[in-house]
Parts: structure tokens; C-alpha cells; sequence
């Protein structure tokens, strides 16, 4: 399980996040990922990109790998962010605000 992935959904979900955790087809199985979806309750959508695709669409040499999209699509940031925990949540924080402002 992605504790900060679970924390992020919980905390900013009603703020305008959208956590979508993109699983590589290419190393996890389908039916592990299902187990392991149902077992840890992750309470975000979990998508198995089936023969890691999105992962050579979007250059993903390693994982993890995370994007933060503003409001308008564009990317804010990418990278690894476990190293990077508490900037990614001040990132979304900042993002999240701008949004409220812009409502």
C-alpha cells in the first residue's frame, strides 16, 4: 500500500484531487493487483496499464513515478516522490489553492 496516496485521497479529495495510481502491467500481474486492490481497500481508482504502455508513452524509466497535473491539465511536477513526500503535499496544497481562488 501507498500510505501517502491514502493520505492524499482522504485529505484533498474534497479540495479537487484526483489520485489515480498507474500500476506497470509489464512487472505486477493482473490478479495480484486485484488482490492486492481489494486486500490494502485503496480507496483511489487503480488502473493496470496492461504491457506498461502509459509507461513507455510517458518515458517512465522507474518507479515510483508521479505527476501533478494543475487544474488546466498541464504538469506541475514529476518525479519520485516518495524522497519527496512533504514537498509533493505542499505542491498540492499550493495547486489546490489555486483552484479555490480561481472558483
Amino acid at each position: 500500500m501507498k500510505p501517502h496516496l491514502v493520505r492524499w485521497h482522504k485529505d484533498f479529495t474534497e479540495k479537487g484531487l484526483v489520485v489515480i495510481d498507474v500500476d506497470n502491467g509489464q512487472v505486477d500481474p493482473f490478479d495480484a493487483l486485484k488482490k492486492e486492490v481489494k486486500k490494502d481497500g485503496l480507496p483511489y481508482p487503480v488502473l493496470w496499464d496492461k504491457g506498461g504502455r502509459n509507461f513507455e508513452n510517458y518515458g517512465i524509466r522507474k518507479t515510483p513515478w508521479a505527476l501533478l497535473l494543475s487544474a488546466d491539465g498541464k504538469v506541475v511536477w514529476e518525479g519520485n516522490p516518495l524522497p519527496k513526500v512533504d514537498d509533493m503535499e505542499r505542491m498540492i496544497k499550493v495547486e489546490l489553492e489555486k483552484v479555490r481562488k480561481a472558483h
